[in-house]
């Protein structure tokens, strides 16, 4: 009889969870599963357009943005590094900038970070084959002025186009 006592205990030590811990373990998966869910939909809600300009101080830049050539190109292919670690970087710093919002505590003047790397990907052909491209000497698609210098020699595109994404004169 003590042999059958200590194979039901080693049955019992190597079973399968109980109903109520699978419902735990079945709960607690769905919960993180809706998180998840939650929060790509209110990473992607709060890169939009419009949601940057609901902050007054921003709300120029986007109007000027909304009316140039570059209005087909979202805040954050401009404004955040490459990649999804980029995107997740520049979300986690909007937070900060929600909260500065939030509490009155926005700057005087905003300075935005640009991504020129965003620049060269669009304008070599990679992200938008319709933009300029830098790499061509001739054609529609050519710029006006070479570029290949400039590319070779690392200068920055702001150096010459410092408004172009939110231009002063809403006309250019």
């Amino acid at each position: 009889m003590s042999s059958s006592n200590d194979a039901e205990k080693i049955r019992q030590e190597h079973d399968v969870p109980s109903g109520k811990i699978r419902k735990i373990v079945i709960y607690s998966s769905m919960a993180v599963v809706l998180l998840v869910i939650i929060a790509y939909a209110g990473m992607h809600f709060t890169s939009q357009p419009n949601f940057c300009a609901s902050c007054h101080l921003i709300s120029p830049s986007v109007t000027s943005w909304a009316q140039g050539q570059h209005k087909d190109v979202t805040c954050l292919k401009c404004h955040a590094d490459p990649g999804y670690i980029g995107y997740v970087k520049r979300k986690i710093g909007g937070l900060k900038e929600v909260y500065l919002h939030v509490t009155n505590q926005e700057p005087n003047k905003l300075s935005a970070r640009l991504n020129v790397e965003a620049c060269i990907s669009c304008h070599t052909g990679s992200d938008f084959p319709k933009a300029k491209n830098l790499l061509l000497t001739s054609g529609d698609m050519a710029p006006k002025f070479q570029h290949a210098e400039i590319l070779k020699n690392k200068i920055s595109c702001l150096t010459c186009h410092q408004n172009v994404g939110h231009s002063k004169d809403s006309t250019k």
